[in-house]
């Protein structure tokens, strides 16, 4: 499996607090059947060191050295946090996913910012691919889902936490994980992960309660060969097209 969202750089963010702890994260990740990691630091927000992004390359140059070591593959990214002038900082410091043209973003979690259908068309526009961080945990997405559906309309990609849909985030976000799931709205699964134990890198019992909801082979796309696509910058496999959570069906959506 592949682990594209993670904050497994030492002491840079609100993850690992340093090197012990990200190896502990990265044992944890192979226990579970992780082969490929991808670091994306908070940039733009909770970062301990401002916004130094020259000095972000350089501690993830220095950490990628020691992949060989881990016995797992790493790869660069980052998550960036929605800020003006955000698509000039992603080319200019190299912030998307291993070079390629898809890029984590990340929203507040109380609101969706104004402008989010233009920002969408402008990164898509300059060639960059959005890929929206843990959507189900946004509150406008999970009372609003038919927001996140015009997102992703556009050509944005979904990317659902694994404990969100184990329940390690609440029932309720839980059901707003499993709703995005049914109507197609996010695309691939991962951690997110911020430690070893409370929030660690593990996929598979996720994939395996996503398999119950999207089917196993769709479920099994969302940790392999979606995040491989990825990866490697290419067209991620057709899935299926989004479905539209409308007004009718909207109470459903939230509680079934």
């Amino acid at each position: 499996m592949i682990d594209l969202h993670t904050h497994i750089l030492p002491d840079w963010d609100d993850g690992a607090a340093d090197q012990a702890e990200a190896e502990q994260m990265i044992a944890v990740a192979l226990e579970d059947g992780i082969s490929k990691i991808v670091l994306t630091p908070h940039v733009y927000r909770m970062t301990k060191r401002g916004h130094d992004l020259e000095g972000l390359a350089g501690r993830v140059r220095a950490f990628l050295k020691q992949s060989k070591a881990f016995g797992i593959d790493l790869f660069a990214g980052a998550e960036v946090y929605v800020h003006p002038g955000m698509i000039q900082n992603i080319k200019e410091y190299g912030l998307s996913v291993n070079g390629s043209n898809y890029v984590f973003i990340e929203l507040p979690a109380e609101h969706v910012p104004g402008g989010m259908t233009t920002l969408v068309f402008e990164m898509m526009l300059g060639g960059l691919i959005p890929i929206i961080s843990h959507p189900e945990r946004n509150a406008v997405f999970a009372q609003t889902p038919e927001i996140l559906y015009e997102l992703i309309r556009q050509g944005a990609i979904g990317q659902v936490t694994s404990q969100s849909i184990t329940g390690g985030f609440g029932r309720k976000t839980r059901k707003v994980a499993e709703g995005f799931l049914r109507h197609r709205l996010v695309h691939l699964i991962a951690s997110d992960a911020h430690n070893a134990e409370t929030r660690p890198p593990r996929l598979a019992e996720a994939v395996e309660m996503a398999a119950k909801i999207v089917g196993p082979t769709r479920a099994e796309a969302m940790v392999t060969t979606v995040p491989a696509a990825i990866l490697g910058n290419e067209q991620i496999p057709d899935l299926g097209e989004p479905v539209s959570p409308t007004k009718k069906n909207k109470l459903h959506f939230l509680i079934r």
